[in-house]
């Protein structure tokens, strides 16, 4: 069931969490009105201008990308990064310092979205109009003809990009597989499911558990480096996959509480000198000791608000 891929690469998701360059580029009021094309080529104007100081690989920040950063180097993978600001880039790319997202929080791109009746589907296409086919999924795996594609994303990435896996011709998709949460199988077509890896959160009981954000990437790792899955066929890999999982049982995940902003942050203050003010701790100890449902965006953004009234000295 062994295939002949000698040649591999990588695609994952770009992270809220950025090394700071300067101001970010966002969407500003002015550049949202029109139809989504027209802001669209309004973004791709404003990201066009602005200074590229750093390669996409030393701007990404946080586990999803240290652990796609990982992988390409375990298999000497080119690396790229599929960006909702964009379209997809390589790591060695230049980039702009922006924040947009699909996923919910600041600067999301959702509630444009909503206000006009679309779907991140919708801005994929019209980004891709706007920086070129080029910065298109098809357009990536078309490019490397003798690559296997291993693509980690999660749901709200994934569903995003949908439409265009689903250009991709049969020949194609079979040098595909894609990783993400059980979620993330319901968003694409029938078609397309059949490269999903039936990763589920029996991972969690693995060598790599972690959190929904990294799911998919974690999933790669496991596949790639304790199955060495990558050299199989398709059914091969699901069978490995499925076998592993077999012996694995699934975290049991704590009932959490839900508090305000205001709570979290009384919360976060009390212990900000203990763990020297280390988001990766007090989301820890947020999550485990306190027992407190608080979103990655939603945490970070406190975070930064305790840190800045901190340093304020309020």
């Amino acid at each position: 069931m062994s295939v002949m891929y000698n040649d591999f690469l990588i695609l994952t998701n770009c992270t809220g969490r950025k090394r700071a360059g300067g101001q970010a580029i966002t969407l500003s009021p002015t550049s949202l009105r029109g139809p989504l094309l027209s802001i669209a080529e309004s973004w791709r104007r404003a990201t066009t201008l602005a200074p590229r100081t750093r390669t996409a690989e030393q701007t990404y920040v946080g586990r999803s990308f240290a652990e796609a950063r990982k992988i390409s180097a375990h298999l000497g993978a080119q690396l790229f990064i599929l960006s909702a600001g964009l379209g997809i880039v390589a790591a060695n790319e230049l980039v702009p310092h922006y924040d947009l997202t699909v996923v919910n929080g600041s600067n999301s791109v959702r509630p444009l979205l909503s206000n006009l009746g679309l779907e991140t589907s919708d801005w994929w296409a019209a980004l891709l109009t706007a920086f070129g086919k080029e910065r298109s999924l098809r357009s990536l795996v078309e490019t490397h003809p003798n690559s296997l594609v291993l693509v980690a994303l999660p749901s709200s990435y994934l569903e995003m990009v949908a439409a265009d896996l689903e250009e991709l011709s049969d020949l194609e998709l079979k040098r595909v597989r894609i990783f993400s949460s059980a979620k993330g199988r319901t968003v694409v077509s029938n078609r397309v499911r059949s490269v999903v890896l039936p990763y589920d959160d029996r991972l969690e009981g693995s060598e790599f558990p972690g959190t929904r954000n990294d799911f998919a990437q974690r999933a790669l790792r496991h596949f790639t480096e304790t199955l060495g899955a990558q050299r199989l066929s398709l059914l091969g890999a699901e069978s490995a996959v499925l076998t592993a999982l077999a012996v694995m049982n699934s975290r049991q995940i704590p009932i959490r509480a839900r508090k305000t902003d205001a709570e979290i942050m009384k919360l976060l203050t009390s212990k900000w000198g203990k763990f020297d003010g280390s988001s990766t701790r007090l989301l820890r100890y947020l999550r485990d000791d306190e027992l407190v449902a608080c979103e990655q965006s939603r945490f970070r953004n406190l975070w930064l608000a305790v840190g800045q009234q901190l340093a304020n000295g309020k």
